[in-house]
């Protein structure tokens, strides 16, 4: 006899396997509108998943839209090597994102931890890259205007560029909105407010402005003897 195909098992398998592909996307769009939910969801089943991707990918984008700006700035200086070094300053900038993640997922821990944290290294990484999508967002969004001409140099001042008033506070919302969601995951990690998570980040500037006014003041007075 002739096996017919299980059509109920087949169904079964389509049905998994688009919501495993919506899994797959879906957390990108959530983190905008439930950061809690969806970084609680990612740190419970895989805190590392899209963390390194995220960070190389804001760091990359960073340099695109810088080397972009210096070339219009100035493209009497380009060279022939113009698109090599950028290739290369995108690259650094990649791996400059993934080293930054790293060292801001420690020194946020340890606040974390002076302010009642619970979140382990690797959940304030997680926390951090995964909050980083509206800025990503928004240097994208730089980037796209840039090549589409719409980011001009300012012709009043060298060094100086002209943005549109609706692109200029687009930009800003997503900033703005970067770093509530930020505060958020990085509140739900730690298993406390936002506003604590604020109180944390403030503190490590805070402790970076001291350290660094002291190396300047250290600087003045050594070069005065």
């Amino acid at each position: 006899m002739l096996a017919w195909p299980d059509r109920a098992g087949g169904s079964l398998a389509v049905e998994k396997n688009m919501a495993q592909s919506e899994d797959a996307v879906a957390p990108f769009f959530r983190i905008w509108i439930a950061p809690r939910d969806t970084i609680r969801q990612i740190v419970d089943t895989d805190p590392r998943r899209s963390v390194l991707a995220l960070a190389a990918l804001s760091g990359a984008l960073s340099g695109l839209e810088g080397s972009w700006l210096s070339a219009m700035s100035g493209p009497h200086t380009m060279s022939t090597l113009w698109p090599f070094l950028v290739a290369v300053k995108v690259v650094l900038y990649a791996i400059w994102g993934i080293v930054g993640l790293y060292l801001a997922g420690w020194i946020i821990t340890a606040a974390c931890r002076l302010f009642g944290g619970v979140a382990a290294v690797v959940q304030t990484r997680a926390a951090i890259a995964w909050s980083s999508i509206p800025g990503i967002a928004a240097t994208g969004l730089g980037v796209i205007a840039i090549l589409a001409g719409i980011v001009t140099p300012h012709t009043l001042a060298p060094g100086k560029f002209s943005f549109p008033p609706g692109l200029a506070i687009l930009s800003g919302a997503l900033g703005l909105w970067g770093l509530v969601v930020e505060l958020k995951c990085l509140g739900e990690v730690n298993r406390f407010s936002a506003w604590r998570a604020l109180l944390a980040q403030l503190f490590v500037g805070l402790v970076l402005g001291v350290i660094v006014g002291l190396a300047l003041v250290y600087q003045h007075f050594h070069r005065g003897f």
